[in-house]
C-alpha cells in the first residue's frame, strides 16, 4: 500500500499536509482526485454519527452508500463539497440502522439522485414515501450482482431483514476486492464463514465495531489488510476489536479517530489518504 496524501482540517478549513515539511501546513479549495477513465476510489465518510461512503470513478459519475446519521447533512455537504460533489446518479442503502428518510430526501432534492438500490422490505416501504417515490427503485436479493460502473462489479453475498442482518456486499474492481459487511447474525456469520474471501483487500466492518461484530474466526478468514471502522456515538466498540486486528496485521481506520479516509484503485495498486477533522464533533 502507498500512502498518497494526508490532509488536515482546521479552524473550518482544509490543509494539506506536504511530507517534506509536515510542519507547515497548506491550505486547499478542494480535492481533485484526478481519476483517469479505467480509475477507482471509494471514500469512507467521518461524520458525528453514521455511515456513509462514496464511490467515485474516472467518468465522473458517483454513487453514494448510506446516508451517514440524522442531522449530519451539514457535515456530509462539506465533505462533499470539498471533492467537488454536485450530482449522486444513485443511493445504494444497505440496512435499515444506516439511512433515514430525512437525509435521502436531502440527498433527492441537493444532488440529483436518480435511483435507489435496496432490499425489497425497504424499496417497499420508499416507493410510498412523498419525495422518494418518483425515483428509479432497484432490489438487490441474496446473490444479486450488478455491473455498477466499467470494471466495477457489484455482488450481494448475504441479505437479510431480520435483526443484525442487512445487505453484506462485495465490490470488486480489476484485482481490488471492498467487503461492505452489515450483518451480525449467527445465520449471517455462518455464511459468510463458507464463502471465499481470501482476497478482500478493504473491510467495513459492521455494526460500529460493537460487541460480538466480528469475530477473530472471521477476522482471520477474511485476512484483509485494511479495516474501516464508522462511528456511532450510542455504541461502543468492543474493547478487544482493536487488539485483534492488530495481531492480524491489520490496517485500522477509525473514522472517529483518523478521520474521512480515500483510497484510490489503479490497475495495479491502491494509495489512501486522510482527512482530518480539526476540532472535536459537536
Amino acid at each position: 500500500m502507498n500512502v498518497l496524501f494526508a490532509f488536515m482540517l482546521l479552524f473550518a478549513n482544509w490543509y494539506y499536509i506536504p511530507k517534506d515539511s509536515p510542519a507547515v501546513p497548506v491550505k486547499v479549495e478542494s480535492i481533485d482526485l484526478k481519476l483517469k477513465s479505467d480509475e477507482l476510489a471509494f471514500t469512507f465518510f467521518s461524520l458525528s454519527d453514521g455511515e456513509s461512503a462514496l464511490i467515485h470513478h474516472g467518468n465522473d459519475e458517483k454513487i453514494l452508500i448510506n446516508t451517514g446519521g440524522q442531522g449530519t447533512e451539514g457535515e456530509l455537504r462539506k465533505l462533499l463539497d470539498l471533492y467537488g460533489v454536485n450530482r449522486i446518479s444513485a443511493v445504494i442503502l444497505t440496512n435499515k440502522e444506516l439511512y433515514n428518510k430525512a437525509s435521502l430526501k436531502w440527498l433527492i432534492k441537493n444532488f440529483g439522485v436518480r435511483e435507489i438500490i435496496a432490499n425489497e422490505p425497504a424499496l417497499s416501504e420508499l416507493k410510498s414515501e412523498k419525495g422518494i417515490s418518483d425515483l428509479d427503485f432497484h432490489a438487490w436479493n441474496q446473490n444479486a450482482k450488478q455491473q455498477l460502473f466499467p470494471g466495477l462489479h457489484a455482488e450481494v453475498l448475504y441479505e437479510g431483514s431480520d435483526l443484525g442482518e442487512g445487505m453484506d456486499i462485495s465490490f470488486i474492481f480489476k484485482r481490488h476486492r471492498v467487503l461492505f459487511m452489515n450483518s451480525t447474525s449467527p445465520e449471517a456469520k455462518e455464511f459468510l464463514m463458507e464463502k471465499e474471501l481470501s482476497n478482500v483487500n478493504i473491510v467495513k466492518l459492521p455494526a460500529f465495531g460493537g460487541d460480538g461484530s466480528i469475530s477473530e474466526e472471521m477476522i482471520k478468514h477474511l485476512d484483509p489488510q485494511i479495516a474501516i471502522l464508522f462511528y456511532r456515538p450510542s455504541i461502543k466498540h468492543d474493547s478487544d476489536l482493536f487488539r485483534l486486528l492488530n495481531d492480524a496485521w491489520v490496517d485500522v481506520y477509525y473514522t472517529r479517530k483518523h478521520g474521512t479516509v480515500t483510497i484510490k484503485f489503479t490497475d495495479v495498486n491502491y494509495e489512501l489518504f486522510t482527512i482530518f477533522p480539526g476540532e472535536e464533533f459537536k
